[in-house]
């Protein structure tokens, strides 16, 4: 069995974004940053160096290496709503079976370790099991991040999508977001 997913993105929240070029008709990311940004602000009368500012915003998040290498698609949350600018990422495991909720928050632990401050369960998810898992990372000269993982497992795979920052605030207010674009995620086994 192979699990097929899409996602159902709200576009006035999110921007997927390339992880590698070309990419959809567009060469570099220098091109794909330029027609975004001019997409984005069309009709807003913004003065040419809000819209080179905003263009070199989108071409450091196209250039920007995920956080661990195994990244399968990677979003932006639009910056022109006035939300914080962060990104997240999305990663696909393969899984014995259906993990436990147990199972999952140790797999949420993947690549970083951290401590496990929260667990929350999720229901009304394509998944058997889908879990909001909230992870304090110790980083060097006693600073901390704070990494929220939503994660679902369904016939064999997993699938995680990230938000790493080292503003807790920033975290919490995306929280929502990011849960209602992990809601989004459609699966199909075949």
């Amino acid at each position: 069995m192979t699990l097929e997913y899409t996602f159902d993105i709200d576009y006035t929240v999110w921007v997927p974004v390339p992880l590698e070029f070309p990419w959809n008709g567009y060469d570099t990311a220098m091109a794909w940053a330029a027609d975004l940004s001019e997409d984005l602000l069309a009709g807003r009368d913004a003065p040419d160096e809000v819209q080179r500012a905003f263009a070199a915003t989108a071409l450091e998040r196209a250039l920007m290496p995920s956080p661990l290498e195994e990244a399968i698609e990677r979003f932006w949350r639009r910056p022109d709503t006035g939300a914080p600018d962060r990104l997240v990422h999305l990663y696909a495991m393969q899984v014995e079976g259906d993990p436990d909720a147990e199972e999952l928050t140790e797999l949420a632990r993947t690549g970083f370790g951290g401590f496990v401050q929260s667990v929350t369960p999720l229901t009304g998810t394509p998944f058997h099991t889908a879990l909001r898992v909230m992870i304090l990372l110790e980083l060097p000269g006693g600073a901390t991040a704070t990494v929220m993982r939503v994660i679902g497992a369904r016939d064999g795979t997993a699938l995680m999508l990230e938000l790493l920052d080292d503003n807790i605030a920033s975290v919490a207010f995306l929280e929502p977001d990011v849960e209602t674009l992990f809601r989004g995620i459609r699966l199909r086994t075949i």
